[in-house]
């Protein structure tokens, strides 16, 4: 089957429910296309994985290996994913990023709560960040979190987050080696020399287009504006 995603034509035929479920969306219109790239998930890979982790199952085991393989796909189209919540308001994609269990979605509900029908979530755990013609977008793909919140939409990216836990709601922008240091680790730690410096160029140019910040925050709607008038550059 051929899908679309992140601007991409990609083959694969996922065998179990969860993938094949949450790629339905994804079906791209003309299935005669030409693939930009393929991808195959053996049932001996699935193996190995389970035998990594054996507490799993074939399901889900079938779900990450998809989902490595898109990672590290996507990388020679000038993309990643970050580990992050991502929403679009007007237009605008804002992404933000934590450990798990620290309020990424919760934020973002509270944004789709306050904004309405303005707001549009892209993905609530592994949006890919692409770099097309020069400019940056934030995608929405299959692989999205225990929830499958998602969207097959492309949004340009204005800026991104880090979210701590605060009693207050304050926000400072992070400078280009602390954004560094970030987004590698919420994103894949890949083994490869080559297409580790491609990721280490792909950071770089995304960076210097856009502002990350870090923002402490409890959870309310004080906490949605204090983020939004700073990322939004108002």
């Amino acid at each position: 089957m051929l899908y679309s995603i992140c601007g991409l034509n990609i083959e694969f035929s996922p065998k179990y429910p969860l993938t094949l479920n949450r790629s339905r969306k994804y079906l791209a219109e003309d299935q005669a296309a030409v693939p930009d790239f393929s991808m195959n998930i053996t049932e001996e890979q699935i193996d190995g994985y389970l035998k990594l982790y054996p507490h799993s199952d074939r399901d889900i085991a079938e779900h990450g290996l998809y989902a490595l393989a898109l990672f590290d796909n996507i990388l020679d189209y000038d993309g990643f994913f970050l580990h992050s919540s991502a929403i679009a308001v007007d237009g605008k994609a804002y992404l933000f990023t934590a450990d798990s269990g620290v309020g990424k979605s919760t934020h973002t509900s509270l944004w789709r709560k306050h904004f309405g029908e303005r707001a549009v979530m892209i993905n609530d755990d592994k949006p890919i960040v692409r770099i097309v013609n020069d400019e940056i977008f934030a995608c929405g793909n299959p692989f999205s979190g225990k929830n499958d919140i998602s969207s097959n939409i492309m949004v340009p990216l204005k800026s991104v987050c880090q979210i701590c836990r605060g009693t207050d709601n304050s926000i400072h922008p992070l400078s280009h080696r602390q954004s560094i240091m970030l987004f590698l680790n919420q994103t894949v730690r890949i083994n490869d020399p080559e297409k580790t410096a491609k990721l280490l160029s792909l950071l770089d140019k995304v960076l210097n287009t856009i502002n990350v910040y870090s923002l402490q925050c409890d959870i309310s709607l004080d906490a949605v504006m204090t983020a939004y008038k700073a990322m939004n550059g108002s």
